[in-house]
């Protein structure tokens, strides 16, 4: 278990997708690639951001930066919301879908394509939520 957008988190996170995630039942399949801006990042309130990059339910690409895009702007989704709420994403006290039908997570990109490919996003969410443990603030 580790620490929420740490290098090991990406780490664990890649090897527990890759070994736990059926690229066709889990994943569907899906081509994708989705920006995670998170603000408000405690202790310094600072941003940061992870991208991921699904090819044919695989992954392609998993990275965090500090700051809000790095190279990864021409992501098919960009979503943004605050630390809180996706600490409550991985924690499981509040459903994807939820947070962006609610605003809490605001979304770049279209709803109703977003809203088809939730269920394998939830799978790649419900595999970083088994390997985080550690959260700031």
């Amino acid at each position: 278990m580790v620490k929420f957008l740490s290098e090991e988190w990406i780490a664990h996170g890649k090897k527990y997708m890759l070994e736990k995630l059926d690229p066709e039942k889990d994943l569907n399949n899906v081509t994708t690639s989705l920006l995670a801006i998170i603000e408000h990042v405690p202790p310094n309130d600072s941003t940061m951001n992870f991208y991921l990059d699904l090819k044919d339910g695989n992954i392609h690409e998993f990275t965090v930066n500090t700051g809000t895009a790095g190279e990864h702007t021409d992501a098919v989704f960009v979503i943004r919301g605050n630390y809180g709420t996706y600490r409550e994403i991985l924690e499981g006290n509040l459903g994807t879908a939820m947070a962006l039908l609610r605003n809490r997570l605001k979304l770049k990109g279209s709803k109703m394509e977003a809203l088809k490919i939730i269920k394998p996003i939830d799978g790649v969410i419900d595999s970083l939520r088994k390997i985080t443990d550690e959260f700031e603030g």
